[in-house]
């Protein structure tokens, strides 16, 4: 049973987006502090799929955490949408690789990469809770990919990326949320499940 109006959420969105975009000015280092701050223990087991994203306005770039990733022997992808209310699907890139762009005007790998399925998401967000849940932009296409990857691996590994300040005491959470099983910020790592791919 859904608790709160749908306008709660949209105006929690809009206020968390104009507050992500300040703190992406206070914290011009937040992306290799998020590096930093990933946990050793999450990519132990080698040859890990990762799914990062192409960074978009006041995002948190996660391309050095790909970049230190790769270098451990992980092989790296992106999201591409491929239909409105569907699931993502996940291409082979390499940091440096050429982008094209996408859907929603996000940048993503070219059609004839290889469709790759991941172990481990990085994602981001516009705010958290304690539980793990996470306020994203309302398309639901994190959430459907991850219900439907969860049921096919149980190790799967969300893990979101964003900064200190964008932790919320609560936040609406309707039945259909995916909860990330960490969050990692620029001054620590949250582990929700402790859960490792």
């Amino acid at each position: 049973m859904v608790l709160f109006k749908t306008s709660d959420k949209s105006d929690l969105r809009s206020k968390m987006k104009r507050k992500r975009g300040t703190l992406a000015s206070l914290y011009p280092r937040s992306s290799s502090q998020v590096a930093a701050r990933f946990p050793a223990e999450l990519v132990a087991r080698g040859g890990l799929t990762i799914a990062g994203y192409a960074p978009k306005g006041s995002e948190i770039n996660c391309i050095p955490l790909m970049e230190k990733l790769k270098a451990r022997g992980a092989k790296m992808c992106l999201p591409v949408v491929t239909e409105k209310n569907g699931v993502l699907i996940f291409r082979s890139w390499e940091p440096g690789q050429e982008l094209v762009r996408g859907a929603h005007d996000i940048e993503e790998p070219a059609e004839d990469a290889a469709v790759l399925v991941p172990d481990m998401l990085l994602v981001p967000l516009l705010a958290f809770n304690p539980k793990g849940f996470r306020l994203g932009y309302g398309g639901g296409y994190y959430d459907r990919t991850l219900a439907k990857l969860r049921a096919e691996n149980e190790h799967l590994v969300a893990v979101g990326l964003g900064y200190e300040a964008q932790g919320v005491s609560r936040l609406p959470v309707e039945r259909h949320d995916e909860k990330m099983d960490w969050v990692i910020t620029e001054t620590q790592a949250h582990s929700i499940t402790r859960k490792t791919p």
